[in-house]
C-alpha cells in the first residue's frame, strides 16, 4: 500500500547528490549534429530535387534545374565545411555510437538520438514522399 509522507519528513531524509560529470573525450562540436545526420538530410533534399527533375525535366528547364541543384547544395555544403573545422586539442570527433548514446541538446531540452532523428528527418522525408506523389501523379495522367 502507499503511504503519505509529509514534505518535511522527505526533506529530512533527502540526500541531494550532484549529477556525475563525464569528461569530454573529444573537442566541442561546431554543431550538435553528427555528420552522418547531416548527410542524411542532404540525401533526402537531393532526392526530392532529382525525383522532381526526373519527372518534369525538359530542355527548357535545364537552367532552372542547375540553379535548384546548386542552390540546395550550397545550403548544405557551407555548414558541412564549417563543421569540419578541427579544434586545437587534437581529440577525436564524435562517433556514431557516441551520438546514439548522448543524443542532442535542443532549445527545449535534451533529446535522445532516435527522437532527434525523428524530428530532424520528418520534413525531408515528407518532401521526398511529396516528390514521389507528384511524379506518380504526373505519369498517371
Amino acid at each position: 500500500m502507499s503511504q503519505h509522507h509529509s514534505p518535511q519528513a522527505l526533506e529530512r531524509q533527502a540526500r541531494i547528490v550532484p549529477p556525475p560529470v563525464r569528461p569530454r573525450k573529444r573537442h566541442a562540436r561546431a554543431f550538435d549534429l553528427h555528420p552522418g545526420v547531416h548527410a542524411m538530410v542532404i540525401g533526402a533534399w537531393m532526392s526530392f530535387i532529382f525525383i522532381l527533375l526526373a519527372a518534369f525535366m525538359g530542355p527548357h528547364l535545364m537552367i532552372p534545374a542547375v540553379i535548384c541543384v546548386l542552390g540546395a547544395a550550397s545550403l548544405f555544403i557551407t555548414p558541412g565545411l564549417w563543421a569540419r573545422v578541427k579544434g586545437d586539442d587534437g581529440l577525436p570527433r564524435q562517433s556514431w555510437a557516441e551520438f546514439m548514446e548522448e543524443g542532442v541538446q535542443t532549445y527545449t531540452g535534451r533529446l535522445g538520438a532516435k527522437d532527434a532523428l525523428a524530428q530532424i528527418m520528418t520534413l525531408p522525408l515528407l518532401l521526398v514522399g511529396l516528390a514521389i506523389f507528384m511524379a506518380v501523379l504526373k505519369f498517371s495522367l
